[in-house]
């Protein structure tokens, strides 16, 4: 087999996988606007809020998983790094061998 013909059939590859998923997208859209014709627009609207609002909440929650690690994170590494001590001006400082 030459690079050709494995640089061509995947090419071919990509192409048919293109192809297959605008054709799902179509179809998808197409079945859409039929559902939004023949049915109630309002009714539809109505259940994509609900199942938004829903998405919204979930997300909200599980936005505070990650928010927690890294805060955590966060205060282990101050911990471990410590504050600076700062020396004040009538400290005397001692260099003890």
């Amino acid at each position: 087999m030459s690079v050709e013909q494995g640089r061509s059939g995947w090419r071919r590859l990509r192409v048919g996988v293109l192809a297959a998923c605008t054709v799902w997208l179509v179809l998808q859209n197409l079945a859409l606007a039929v559902l939004m014709l023949v049915g109630h627009p309002a009714d539809a609207l109505a259940a994509g809020l609900v199942v938004a609002r829903t998405a919204l909440n979930l997300g909200a929650q599980l936005f505070v998983i990650p928010l927690a690690v890294a805060l955590g994170l966060a205060l282990a590494a101050w911990l471990v790094h410590g504050v600076p001590v700062r020396q004040t001006a009538n400290e005397e400082v001692r260099h003890e061998r």
